[in-house]
C-alpha cells in the first residue's frame, strides 16, 4: 500500500460509515413522499375531533368521562381510549400548527416502514426484503392520516416483528416487550390485534414447540406472556371498559355499513391491495415455497380481514411480510444459492449492514432537511369535504345558532371550532341505533329526517351537498337554503318547530 493510499483509507472508511443503510434510506423515501403531499395526511374529519379532544384535556387537566361537545348527547358516558394520541396531536398543533401535525404523522409512518424493513432484513436477502417492505409501504400509505393509528404504527411493527422473530428462532416470548403494550393501549385500539397475535403465536408454539422445550413448557411461557400482555393493556384510565368498548364497536352494523374504512375495498380504488395480492400469488407459484400451516392460516386471516374491512389493509401490509419472512426467506435463499452473486447483489448486501452512528446522524440531518420546508411554510387549510369553513362563517354572519343538524363528516370541524355537533366521529358513544337513524336521514329518509329535526329541535343544518338530507330538507315546510358552496350547504329554519 502506497502512502497516498494509506492516507485515503481513513476517509473512505469514514465515508462508508456515514452511508445510511436500507431501513434508513426507506425511512427517508417514505418521509419525503408523505411530506410532498401534506394535505393528504389531513383529509379526515376525525383529525379535527382528536385535536379538539386533546385541547379539552390539556385545558382541564382531566379526561372527559362524559361528553362535553355534542348537543344531541350532552353528558353521555364517553370512553376516549385514544386519549394519549389526542394529547400529542393537540400539543403539536398548539405549538406548531398544521405543519407540526403533518410532520409528526409523516415521521411516525416512515419510522414504521423503516423498522419493518429492519425486521425483514433478518430473514430475507436485501433485494427481496426491499421489495416486500416497499409493497407494504404502498399498501400502507393510502391510509396514512393524522389520526391516532398513525402514531401506533411503529408499535404495531415492533410488537409483531419481535414476536414473530422469537417464534422463527424458537425462542421464548420477549417479556421485555410488555411496556410497549402499555403505551400502545393508551394510543390506539389496534393493540387488540397485538393481543390476538400473541395468543395465536402461543398456540403455534404449543403445536410446534421449540428445540429442547415440551409443549407444556411452551404453553406455560406463552400463557404467562399473553396474560401479562393483557394486564399491560388494561393499564389505561378506563381499564376493562376500554377493551369492552372495542369489541362493542366492531359489532355495530350501522358503522360497518356506512363508514368507508369499515367497508370492503373497492378494487377500482384499491390498486395497491390488488397488486399486493397478485404479487403474493406470483411469489407463491413462481418459487414453490410452502408455508407452515400456522403461518399460512395467519396470512389467510389477514387477507380475509383486509377484504372484509379496508382499514385492515394496514395489518396485511405490516404483519403479512413478517409472518412469511422466515420460510419464504429460506426458500428464496436456496434458489439464489444456485447462481453466482452479481455485483448488484453484493452492493445491496453492503447497504443491508447495521447502520453506524454517523449514518444515523446523516439520516437525522436529511430528515430535518426534508421537514424544514413544511415547518417553515404554515399550512392554511382550504375548504374541502371535511372543512366547511366558509359555510360555518356564513352561518355565524347570519346569526344562526341553537342545535344544528350536521353531516357526520362535518362533526369534527364543528367541535374544533367550538360548535356543539349533532354527530361526529365518536360513534362508539352515540351507539348503533343513533347512527342508524342518522344514516337514514342523511340518505334522504324523510320520516327519519323529520324525527331528528323535531326531536332535537334543530334550528339550522350544515350538510354535504351530495347527501340525501340536503335534497329533502329544502322540500320541508319551514326550511330554506341560506348558503351554498361546492363543499357545504347551510339551511335555516323559518318557522318554529
Amino acid at each position: 500500500m502506497t502512502p497516498s493510499q494509506a492516507s485515503r483509507l481513513p476517509l473512505e472508511i469514514t465515508f462508508e460509515r456515514a452511508i445510511p443503510s436500507w431501513p434508513l434510506i426507506l425511512f427517508l423515501l417514505v418521509l419525503a413522499r408523505l411530506l410532498a403531499t401534506p394535505m393528504a395526511l389531513l383529509n379526515d374529519p376525525d383529525t379535527y375531533l382528536h385535536i379538539a379532544a386533546g385541547r379539552w384535556m390539556l385545558a382541564h387537566a382531566a379526561l372527559p368521562l362524559h361528553d362535553p361537545f355534542s348537543h344531541s348527547m350532552p353528558g353521555a358516558p364517553w370512553i376516549c381510549g385514544e386519549w394519549l394520541a389526542e394529547i400529542v396531536y393537540a400539543g403539536v398543533y398548539g405549538g406548531f400548527g398544521w405543519s407540526g401535525v403533518v410532520i409528526v404523522t409523516a415521521l411516525s409512518v416512515a419510522l414504521a416502514v423503516g423498522v419493518l424493513l429492519h425486521f425483514l432484513l433478518r430473514r430475507f436477502e436485501p433485494l427481496p426484503a426491499l421489495i416486500a417492505a416497499a409493497a407494504g409501504a404502498a399498501l400502507l400509505l393510502p391510509h396514512a392520516l393524522a389520526r391516532p393509528h398513525a402514531l401506533a404504527l411503529p408499535l404495531l411493527v415492533l410488537w409483531s416483528g419481535s414476536l414473530l422473530a422469537a417464534r422463527d428462532a424458537d425462542r421464548p416470548p420477549p417479556f421485555r416487550l410488555l411496556p410497549a403494550m402499555v403505551l400502545w393501549a393508551n394510543l390506539h385500539g389496534s393493540f387488540l390485534f397485538g393481543l390476538a397475535l400473541a395468543a395465536f403465536l402461543g398456540g403455534e408454539a404449543v403445536l410446534w414447540p421449540g428445540a429442547g422445550r415440551s409443549r407444556r413448557a411452551e404453553a406455560g411461557l406463552w400463557a404467562a406472556f399473553v396474560l401479562l400482555a393483557l394486564g399491560a393493556a388494561l393499564l389505561t384510565p378506563f381499564g376493562a371498559e376500554g377493551l369492552v368498548q372495542l369489541v362493542r364497536l366492531s359489532q355495530m352494523p350501522a358503522l360497518q355499513a356506512s363508514f368507508s374504512e369499515w367497508l370492503a375495498p373497492d378494487f377500482h380504488h384499491a390498486a395497491a391491495l390488488e397488486l399486493w395480492l397478485l404479487g403474493a400469488l406470483f411469489v407463491a407459484f413462481a418459487t414453490g415455497v410452502r408455508l407452515p400451516p400456522a403461518r399460512l392460516l395467519l396470512l389467510l386471516g389477514l387477507v380475509h380481514m383486509s377484504l372484509q374491512h379496508v382499514r385492515h389493509a394496514d395489518l396485511l401490509a405490516i404483519v403479512g411480510p413478517l409472518a412469511v419472512a422466515a420460510p419464504l426467506g429460506r426458500g428464496l435463499a436456496a434458489l439464489a444459492g444456485q447462481h453466482k452473486p452479481s455485483g448488484l447483489t453484493l452492493w445491496f448486501a453492503r447497504l443491508a449492514r447495521p447502520p453506524r452512528a454517523p449514518a444515523v446522524g446523516v439520516t437525522l440531518a436529511l430528515a430535518a432537511a426534508l421537514a424544514l420546508p413544511t415547518a417553515l411554510r404554515p399550512i392554511v387549510r382550504p375548504d374541502d369535504a371535511v372543512t366547511p369553513g366558509a359555510a360555518l362563517a356564513a352561518a355565524q354572519r347570519l346569526g344562526l345558532g341553537g342545535p344544528v343538524f350536521n353531516s357526520e363528516g362535518f362533526g369534527g370541524y364543528l367541535l374544533f371550532r367550538g360548535v356543539p355537533s349533532f354527530i361526529d366521529g365518536r360513534i362508539e358513544m352515540y351507539g348503533n341505533a343513533f347512527l342508524a337513524r342518522d344514516n337514514a336521514a342523511e340518505r334522504g329518509d324523510e320520516p327519519a329526517l323529520g324525527e331528528i329535526l323535531s326531536r332535537y329541535r334543530i334550528a339550522w343544518a350544515l350538510l354535504s351537498p351530495d347527501s340525501g338530507a340536503a335534497r329533502d330538507i329544502a322540500l320541508l315546510p319551514g326550511w330554506r337554503l341560506a348558503y351554498a358552496d361546492p363543499h357545504a350547504l347551510v339551511y335555516r329554519r323559518t318557522a318554529p318547530p
